[in-house]
């Protein structure tokens, strides 16, 4: 997720708050619409036929560089967004620093949830913690899978 505010859960308010978050009218610009239609597809409230459609969705998480709509449509079916890596030759050493990563990132996920399970129960804030360690776990495989395939002969 990016580095804005946590994702929203429900697709169109994900919408909203990227396209705000960015500027609506910096965002129309760049998307070639006038401002108050951009407004219209953003208002949760809006019954017009200005609603965003799925092309809107991408361009303007390109634009904004802001993935929480997609973060959205993944855990409305049941998923979670991962973000890949680009594809690059890295060193042996370099390989061997993000096995490692993995290391840690599986002790820090396994530390949170020990701490988390001390009471018995699981805070809302606690299982938010331990789903963001799960996924940078699970970005830090993806990550030298990807790198791996970066090294594989052509």
């Amino acid at each position: 997720m990016t580095n804005k505010t946590r994702c929203p859960i429900d697709v169109h308010e994900a919408f909203r708050a990227v396209v705000h978050d960015y500027d609506v009218a910096q965002m129309a610009a760049k998307l070639g619409m006038p401002a108050g239609t951009l407004y219209n597809k953003a208002n949760l409230n809006e019954s017009s036929a200005h609603k965003p459609s799925l092309g809107d969705a991408v361009l303007v998480q390109v634009i904004a560089s802001d993935t929480r709509i997609v973060e959205a449509m993944a855990h409305t079916l049941g998923g979670v967004f991962v973000k890949l890596p680009t594809v690059q030759t890295i060193s042996d050493v370099a390989l061997l620093e993000m096995v490692a990563e993995i290391s840690i990132q599986n002790g820090q996920f396994h530390g949170d949830l020990k701490a988390a399970l001390q009471d018995g129960k699981f805070s809302r804030d606690e299982h938010q913690a331990i789903h963001q360690r799960a996924l940078d776990f699970i970005t830090s495989i993806l990550e030298t899978v990807s790198r791996i395939e970066g090294m594989v002969d052509a």
